[in-house]
């Protein structure tokens, strides 16, 4: 009786220590082109870690057929009505060239092959932007997003006020923030991603991701691209997900 005891206490133990340590799960990148791919790696995902995940989706549709652009409204509804939580990434995730920016931000363009559309903008160019991410949202899209990232975690000195304004989340490469009655708290979360990384590092970044994952201190977030699937392939990918599962509690950004 008393080894059961023992037993049942470490377990309790075990489970109080995976519950206060936390990660998010979030697929980036999912587009009205890559939609019928990205929803089948979703459900992997969602499947890996035994519930429902975060999405950040680009609702750009331009120069599609109505058909896809009906698929992609219709799988972004179930997504919704399965629980999984939807951020919008950007508007097109691809810069106009023809914008002034600054230095910083020309820089953070070539860096990135032209992604970061937020970066180095002035004021009324990122307002603008951000609004017509939520326009095309609104006439493609289901449901409320629950924040903003912008693409390559890249902006400028206003787009974190500007979409705290309309969106409850908001996040950079150090940080999440959290909108309040008053104004807003900050989290520190470190990106876990792969997507930007050579193939001759990958396997060190997957296992310092672990690593961060069985570490204390702050909530990562493990951000996941379809090209993952190709450079790490769906075995080691979908591992890594149930390793991390397995340590910490997969939440969501509402649930913080």
């Amino acid at each position: 009786m008393e080894i059961n005891k023992d037993i049942a206490d470490l377990q309790e133990a075990e489970a109080r220590r995976h519950k206060d340590k936390k990660f998010i799960l979030c697929y980036h990148s999912l587009t009205v082109k890559n939609c019928k791919k990205a929803v089948v790696e979703i459900r992997k995902i969602a499947e890996a870690a035994g519930a429902p995940i975060s999405i950040a989706v680009v609702p750009s549709v331009g120069g599609v057929p109505e058909s896809e652009v009906e698929f992609f409204h219709d799988e972004i509804e179930k997504f919704v009505n399965d629980g999984y939580e939807i951020l919008l990434h950007g508007t097109r995730h691809r810069a106009d060239l023809f914008i002034n920016r600054n230095f910083i931000g020309r820089m953070a363009l070539w860096l990135s092959n032209n992604g970061a559309e937020f970066a180095g903008l002035n004021e009324r160019f990122s307002q603008n932007l951000l609004s017509r991410s939520l326009k095309l949202w609104k006439a493609n899209g289901a449901g409320q997003p629950t924040g903003f990232i912008p693409p390559v975690w890249t902006a400028n000195k206003f787009l974190k006020n500007q979409a705290l304004e309309m969106f409850d989340y908001y996040e950079d490469l150090g940080h999440i923030y959290k909108k309040t009655d008053l104004s807003f708290s900050s989290i520190r979360s470190k990106v876990l991603t792969f997507s930007i990384l050579p193939n001759c590092i990958l396997n060190i970044a997957q296992s310092a991701a672990c690593l961060t994952m069985l570490l204390p201190g702050g909530i990562p977030r493990l951000i996941i691209h379809t090209s993952d699937f190709q450079t790490i392939g769906d075995k080691r990918l979908l591992n890594m997900v149930r390793y991390a599962s397995s340590i910490r509690e997969k939440i969501m950004y509402r649930d913080l």
